[in-house]
């Protein structure tokens, strides 16, 4: 049910301050209400301001959040994360990065100052990994909340799709699939941040073209099946026709917990000895794959998704290759000690709070920009109810990452970002990882037509 926000009077106040100093983009109205009461005196006529707010509906409460500003509302977030599954260890990285990033909007006075952002505690949901197990999740949480924080997954992301479609539900994907770029594709729902996966790929191979000195005549891939690994190897396939690279190899593999010994990924990197294979899957396939091969004799480098890497591989059983150089991470922004104001923010939050430098955490981060930016739009709107919600994410103009991804001048478009990096592995930096290029876009990236997911 919609209902009107009645705020504090303070609130009110600074509302009518706003206005006679000419503000006319305020998110709140003033109206007047008039009591009369008699009595042995006569007649006595009051006139009021008070101070409405935004609409809204489900997710969003006149009660603060809890521990949150008693004078605010409370907007309430879930997650349909992977607590138990392929990408269990980046869980709480990742939550982690959203709880340090909402603190923050908190702490400078929330969303146009009306509202506090919380994460719901049980409506952060475990998928597993699985699409049947991640829509199942999401239907447990779906009144509760007004939009996702994350919804960790393509395929699982895309199986939920249509539940988010039906309740109006923006989310903001752990998933950086190219078809988020296009709203055929997402329905104006999915709040991407940074260059897809086929875009990373694109600029991965570009800068090993240019980067390393026994060059890259020849490549291999090996990759999950489905839409995230499927995406990174189309951009991978593009850019080494675009560079004339002969592909040795497109070697599918499954996740860890269906087969243990990776071993037909190992025999396709061993027995085809690519100048350079690319890796799609998660940490701890990488670090099978990457650890064994180079046991094996194997020196020739690997460059993995942003996904692939985690700093605890360095205390793995594969350490020793991975600190030996033979590793490179590409991803849409840089690691934890990259210089941008994002960045700094993100190191001052992380350290005030306990978190460990990494780039789960990062990436929990900066997931939250365009959410945010979507938030303050409906709240400034005077609608945020979910379709308010919805109406704000597909009109929004500027998207500021405070440096850690481009600046996107217009949101609305579903725009493409086409700048990414690649990093080396330093067991002395907060993250494991050191910036070696970027962010940059590669010449295939810049060539390239956009005009439908790249996996397509």
């Amino acid at each position: 049910m919609r209902k009107g926000f009645r705020l504090l009077a303070l609130l009110a106040v600074l509302a009518l301050v706003a206005a006679a100093c000419g503000d006319d983009t305020s998110d709140t109205t003033v109206a007047q209400a008039t009591t009369t009461t008699a009595d042995s005196g006569g007649t006595t006529t009051t006139t009021e301001e008070v101070m409405t707010g935004p609409v809204f509906d489900i997710g969003v409460t006149e009660e603060p959040c809890e521990g949150g500003d008693p004078g605010r509302g409370c907007i309430l977030l879930g997650s349909v994360t992977d607590q138990t599954g392929t990408f269990a260890s980046a869980s709480p990285g990742l939550l982690a990065g959203h709880e340090l990033f909402w603190a923050r909007v908190n702490a400078s006075g929330g969303i146009g100052g009306l509202f506090d952002v919380d994460i719901l505690d049980s409506a952060i949901v475990d998928n597993g990994y699985d699409n049947a197990q991640h829509v199942e999740a999401y239907q447990g949480i779906r009144d509760d909340v007004l939009a996702l924080a994350e919804s960790l997954g393509t395929p699982q992301s895309l199986a939920a799709l249509p539940d988010y479609i039906d309740d109006n539900m923006v989310a903001a994907p752990a998933t950086w699939w190219s078809g988020w770029n296009y709203a055929e594709s997402d329905a104006g729902l999915i709040l991407e941040a940074g260059a897809s996966y086929c875009v990373e790929a694109m600029n991965a191979v570009d800068f090993a073209v240019s980067s390393f000195p026994s060059g890259a005549a020849t490549v291999g891939i090996v990759h999950f099946p489905g839409d995230f690994g499927e995406d990174y190897l189309a951009g991978v396939k593009l850019a080494a026709e675009f560079n004339n690279l002969e592909v040795l190899f497109e070697q599918p593999t499954l996740p860890i917990a269906l087969d243990p010994s990776q071993q037909g990924a190992i025999d396709a990197v061993t027995g085809n000895n690519a100048d350079v294979t690319f890796l799609v899957m998660g940490p701890f396939e990488t670090a099978t794959i990457v650890g064994t091969a180079a046991a094996l004799g194997h020196t020739n480098p690997f460059i993995g998704a942003g996904p692939t890497w985690n700093s605890a591989l360095l205390e793995s059983a594969a350490g020793a290759a991975f600190k030996a150089g033979i590793y490179f991470n590409s991803a849409p922004w840089g690691p934890w000690a990259t210089d941008t104001p994002g960045h700094a923010a993100l190191r001052a939050s992380a350290e005030a709070g306990g978190a460990p430098p990494s780039n789960f955490v990062s990436a929990g981060w900066v997931e939250q920009y365009p959410l945010k930016a979507a938030l303050e739009k409906a709240v400034a709107d005077g609608d945020i109810t979910r379709a308010g919600l919805v109406a704000a994410a597909n009109s929004l103009g500027e998207v500021d990452y405070e440096g850690m991804v481009e600046t996107v001048a217009d949101y609305s478009g579903n725009p493409i970002v086409t700048s990414s990096v690649v990093s080396k592995i330093d067991e002395a930096a907060p993250d494991g990882a050191t910036l070696v290029a970027g962010p940059f876009t590669g010449p295939t990236a810049a060539a390239h037509n956009y005009d439908g997911p790249c996996d397509a």
